[in-house]
């Protein structure tokens, strides 16, 4: 039985993934250079300040807290890159650091750009103590010498136990063996679907769609066109919101790469069938007819005239921070949550599927108070900050276990939805590896290439061959930083 939700009471109203708001996951362009053994090479650095020639500027920002530093205490500075509401959270956190001893001082600085600037900051010697980036920036820091990895802090403390997190959640934070980074929030796509419209069509809302073709029927009930033929409604459409192209193949229990060989896969057979069905999908209702409707919403994501809200799109695939959009914009919607729908032909339909990110800690080769950084970082890994924090992001917890309480009060009513994808044994990470986010820029023009109707596989093989070409140069970089032979 699913029960629906109107709305409810949120701790706070997140900013995640907002492209009017403070952060975009797919904007962040880490460099893609090389570092010597002992640190980020110049080469790295000035690579970063050409994707953003204000980097340094950045590092003048005022601190967003607004309390006086207590005399005697040491100060960490602390990159982050959320703002807006979703910093406030991670500000209230920060503040319970600061009043739990009396030695040290976090201040919280608002960065964006953040992965290209923390790279400057660490090649130009002058890091903060601690970074909030990406799960996908693990490698990338990792590779280049400039995170220091955790295990080199266990004689200090035994404040940190990599078992505490979801097994997934830890391969995130991991890296050629080693653990990188601590988790800052966690979170999962599911499917998100109107319970009033599913009844006006004749479909039953305590039993959403579970595989694609269950999709595609109950997608067909809801298409609609207005007086002059313009598509005015739809049911669900791959392209709405558009911001995970390479999620897809989660659908049919397929890969983008292969850890153990290193090689690129999205030509393989379960990524075809995932694009393919998408194709078939725009071709249904009209591969242009399509595309004009989801830019109609370019700019609306999470505000009243998003088209999941205002009732255009009767599903749509989203995180669990929708709910606090919901609250604040929509507030009468009633709607339930779900697995996304998976191939037919997969037979552990019970398994839940999809794909699992990361906001991650991680503290800068070279920063002034390493110990005292990874004294914080085990306070951000503890299970009641972390379920205040992943509470307030409308957000599962990246731990194994959770407290009774944690559901009870939540702003998501279905956060046992992502907490179940989570901790699946068949939920995917991103690739890792240090071509990812030029790889991902690939599959947003393959996405937009096979909606438009070119040949699936062709499109693919040839992604497939570029993306390798990019896995392989940054192989070969990286052998060569450590002067190993080519």
């Amino acid at each position: 039985m699913i029960a629906e939700r109107a709305s409810v009471t949120p701790l706070y109203t997140a900013r995640v993934n907002d492209p009017d708001g403070s952060i975009d996951r797919n904007s962040q362009q880490p460099p893609r250079t090389t570092a010597p053994e002992g640190g980020v090479s110049r080469r790295a650095a000035f690579g970063a300040v050409a994707a953003g020639t204000l980097a340094f500027a950045a590092l003048r920002l005022k601190p967003r807290s607004t309390a006086a530093v207590p005399r005697g205490r040491l100060v960490l500075r602390y990159w982050e890159k959320w703002t807006g509401p979703e910093g406030d959270a991670v500000q209230r956190v920060v503040d319970r650091f600061n009043a739990s001893q009396s030695r040290l001082w976090v201040v919280r600085v608002p960065i964006a750009d953040i992965t290209s600037k923390t790279m400057v900051a660490i090649a130009g010697g002058d890091p903060p103590d601690i970074v909030g980036l990406f799960s996908y920036s693990v490698p990338q820091f990792a590779q280049a010498n400039a995170a220091i990895p955790l295990d080199e802090f266990t004689s200090r403390s035994t404040g940190l136990d990599p078992e505490a997190y979801a097994p997934a959640v830890r391969t995130l934070l991991s890296f050629n063996g080693r653990q990188w980074a601590g988790v800052n929030t966690c979170y999962t796509l599911a499917l998100y679907y109107n319970t009033s419209m599913f009844r006006e069509v004749g479909l039953d809302p305590d039993s959403p769609p579970r595989t694609i073709d269950d999709l595609d029927e109950a997608s067909s009930r809801f298409v609609h066109r207005d007086e002059h033929g313009e598509l005015d409604r739809v049911g669900f459409l791959q392209n709405l919101p558009g911001w995970w192209p390479y999620f897809w193949p989660v659908m049919f229990d397929g890969g983008l790469y292969d850890h153990t060989t290193g090689r690129a896969t999205i030509a393989n057979e379960p990524c075809t069938a995932a694009y393919s069905w998408a194709r078939r999908c725009a071709a249904r209702v009209g591969a242009a007819d399509t595309a004009r409707f989801a830019n109609e919403f370019g700019r609306s994501y999470h505000s009243p005239l998003d088209p999941f809200f205002c009732g255009r799109a009767a599903m749509i695939v989203q995180g669990p921070w929708i709910a606090n959009f919901i609250h604040r914009f929509a507030p009468s919607l009633r709607y339930a949550c779900a697995t996304v729908p998976i191939d037919p032909s997969l037979d552990d339909h019970h398994v839940p599927r999809g794909l699992l990110e990361a906001d991650v800690l991680i503290i800068p080769r070279g920063c002034p108070h390493p110990p005292e950084a990874f004294e914080f970082l085990c306070f951000m890994q503890r299970q009641d900050v972390q379920e205040e924090l992943a509470a307030a992001h409308g957000k599962s917890s990246p731990l194994r276990e959770m407290s009774p309480t944690f559901t009870q009060a939540h702003i998501n009513p279905f956060v046992r939805v992502h907490d179940a994808i989570a901790k699946s044994p068949r939920v995917r990470t991103l690739p890792q590896t240090t071509a990812w986010q030029a790889y991902s820029d690939l599959t947003i023009s393959a996405f937009d290439e096979i909606w438009s109707g070119a040949d699936t596989r062709s499109v693919l093989t040839r992604v497939q061959s570029r993306a390798q070409q990019l896995i392989d140069r940054a192989a070969v970089l990286h052998r060569a930083r450590l002067g190993a032979p080519l």
